[in-house]
């Protein structure tokens, strides 16, 4: 039994046809066919009863179905570790997707152009999709906001991001730069890609002060969340650097600020390579003075 034929049971137990299965992996049929009988004859199982050209899944194939999905998740994970560690990148960098792109882009260009014998890969992930890289070995380093469970890694914390509302510059509010709660009362709010805990703080702000609005959009996509904005007469809270755009206003809230704090974590041992050190001293850096 090899990866490729638990790749073909899988197609199959999901097309429940070994001819759609066929098709959908651009194979022949009789391949799959094959596939199939080879897992079935090399461990005296059988996978599948066979009922009117059907096919119904039996509970060892069931079984089989679950471990193989885990056997290939391992398998890719595998492979995309092995190419993270060649040497044809020093620096393999996983980001939240929270962070700016503006500044990823800045820090990726200013290092490789300062020293030009390190390239640097860059994975964009949720938050926690970049710590679960971190963890099995697929990134060096990850840049994630806030130091929720970062508690075993180290860290270096390097930047403070403020949080504000933000409007369309045809809002009715575009002219206060600072805002009441009451500004806020039964407004349309869109409320996507931010962390959990500013938004908890926003909403919890809100309750205690008796303050409804209207969730009217729920979305993770932050170019989406500006188009609304811009185009409606939504607001939204987001961080500073991420929406830096003529067409909208950041207002403060004048009596709650939130600020979210990003960290570049690493483990102790990939500090320890210079390529490594060097970058983590050279984003210190340039924060500092900006």
């Amino acid at each position: 039994m090899t990866i490729r034929d638990l790749e073909i049971f899988i197609e199959v137990v999901r097309a429940k046809n070994m001819s759609v299965a066929a098709k959908s992996l651009e194979i022949s049929q009789p391949t799959v066919s094959h596939a199939i009988s080879q897992i079935e004859n090399e461990y005296n199982v059988k996978l599948f009863d066979r009922v009117s050209k059907k096919l119904y899944i039996t509970d060892v194939g069931l079984r089989l179905y679950d471990f193989a999905l885990n056997i290939i998740e391992q398998f890719e994970s595998t492979i995309i570790f092995l190419q993270a560690s060649s040497t044809s990148h020093n620096i393999n960098l996983g980001v939240s997707s929270n962070f700016s792109s503006q500044f990823l882009l800045e820090i990726i260009n200013e290092y490789e152009k300062k020293k030009n014998d390190v390239s640097i890969r860059v994975y964009v992930d949720s938050r926690e999709k970049i710590m679960e890289k971190l963890n099995s070995g697929v990134i060096n380093l990850a840049i994630i906001d806030g130091d929720s469970g970062i508690e075993n890694s180290s860290s270096e914390a390097f930047f403070e991001d403020e949080i504000f509302v933000i409007s369309s510059k045809n809002s009715d509010i575009d002219d206060k730069k600072e805002l009441e709660a009451n500004d806020l009362k039964n407004k349309k709010f869109v409320l996507g890609d931010l962390d959990g805990y500013s938004k908890k703080i926003f909403l919890n702000y809100l309750r205690e002060k008796s303050i409804p609005i209207d969730l009217k959009f729920i979305c993770q996509n932050k170019d989406m969340v500006l188009n609304i904005v811009k185009n409606t007469d939504a607001l939204s809270i987001g961080a500073s650097s991420s929406f830096n755009d003529d067409s909208i206003t950041k207002h403060r809230l004048s009596e709650l600020s939130i600020k979210r704090t990003y960290y570049m974590v690493y483990h102790n041992d990939a500090f320890l390579k210079k390529n490594l050190k060097n970058f983590v001293n050279f984003v210190k850096h340039k924060f500092n003075k900006e």
